[in-house]
């Protein structure tokens, strides 16, 4: 077998791409972004939310118009041609496999400080066996990740802003300079990477050109919303200096907070966070290895669909192992800024798919592409320079 059946629905589909961005970034990047750019980092956060729906405007576009698994590594294939086709797969596989690494060891750092990449190595198996039963159990146990994550961050926000030392007026130029900016931007986009997960998933979505491109745009909007109230919340009640070196920045926000009793909820919160992440995302890669099969750029196997399952089960399970071994070999900051760098040449390429598109074939400003795509490079360079 080797095509998926359509069994996405809209609500699904906003909330697998939720699933895929309220995780790693929201519970660990705060910390370095702050160390970089103090309280602008908040700045730096809007920054890359732009780019970021710049982006999604671009996968929407080339989703509705090839609705097939694969996402820009099949629209380079259509618009571009095979090389820069090649190099979308590869960039996408690479980050994708290290943002992994990266979410494994943010939850291991929730859970287990003293030794994170053992907590890491369980938590990535037990997420290729749930994939391994196809993309419907994937999204019902994701669904509710999801409704789970945001009540707890909903409680969150309550017990940081209702604390006697909460400060709403927070000096958010503080530390604001053209490099600081587009620096905590960089490291910000790691966080919103799943907002066209729906992109890899085109062939199994009901309705595709409907439904696409308003699950993807829905979806980034309510996480940049929780991303930025959280963000903000918690450099109201703890100063970028104490968290800027830490793993667990919510957990310490969360102990100087009102309830701090509770505190022990956004380690259930990272969690639950990071395993519906995965969830999402290792599909997503093991998506565009089933494209890249199709195509005899990868041996065949690789395109194997499950009969029973409706999984890409070998290319799951390979997924699984990569991530392992990545897991041994990187540890958190430097497995973010390379997973960061890789997902911005692949949406660099998204957003040159859709400025060569007709203009029939655009539903969005030809502008917006253009943005992304000049920013995508900018940030690129950014973290390759200075990091």
């Amino acid at each position: 077998m080797d095509k998926f059946k359509r069994t996405l629905t809209l609500k699904n589909s906003i909330l697998l791409g939720l699933s895929s961005m309220i995780g790693a970034g929201l519970f660990f990047n705060i910390s370095p972004t702050s160390k970089i750019a103090s309280y602008s980092s908040i700045l730096g956060l809007l920054f890359a939310g732009t780019v970021a729906y710049a982006n999604a405007s671009s996968s929407a576009q080339l989703a509705r118009i090839y609705p097939q698994a694969g996402g820009t590594y099949l629209y380079a294939k259509n618009v571009l041609g095979n090389f820069p086709s090649l190099i979308a797969g590869y960039a996408f596989i690479i980050g994708k496999l290290i943002s992994c690494v990266a979410v494994s060891l943010t939850l291991g750092n929730y859970l287990y400080p003293e030794n994170p990449k053992i907590i890491a190595l369980l938590f990535i198996f037990s997420v290729t066996l749930i994939n391994y039963f196809g993309i419907s159990k994937t999204v019902d146990i994701a669904k509710w990740f999801t409704y789970t994550i945001i009540l707890i961050i909903v409680f969150y926000l309550i017990s940081v802003t209702s604390s006697e030392n909460f400060s709403m007026n927070i000096p958010i130029t503080k530390g604001l300079s053209i490099k600081k900016l587009i620096l905590s931007a960089s490291i910000w986009f790691f966080a919103f990477t799943g907002y066209s997960r729906l992109a890899t998933f085109g062939e199994e979505v009901s309705n595709p050109e409907k439904i696409i491109p308003k699950a993807i745009l829905t979806g980034l909007g309510i996480a940049l919303f929780i991303y930025v109230s959280t963000s903000y919340a918690t450099l109201g009640i703890v100063s970028p200096s104490i968290i800027e070196n830490s793993s667990t920045p919510l957990k310490v926000a969360f102990d100087l907070s009102r309830f701090s009793e509770f505190s022990y909820l956004i380690v259930i919160a990272s969690t639950i966070a990071t395993g519906s992440v995965l969830l999402a995302l290792l599909p997503g890669i093991s998506r565009v290895l089933v494209a890249m099969s199709r195509d005899k750029k990868i041996p065949d196997y690789f395109k194997t669909i499950h009969p029973k399952q409706n999984s890409a089960y070998i290319s799951d399970i390979f997924c699984g192992l990569l991530v392992a071994a990545g897991i041994l070999t990187f540890d958190l900051l430097p497995a973010v800024k390379l997973s960061a760098i890789f997902i911005l040449i692949y949406y660099l390429i998204t957003n040159l798919c859709v400025i060569r598109l007709e203009k029939s074939e655009r539903i969005f400003s030809v502008m917006i592409s253009i943005y992304g795509l000049v920013f995508c490079g900018t940030l690129g360079i950014f973290l390759v320079i200075y990091f």
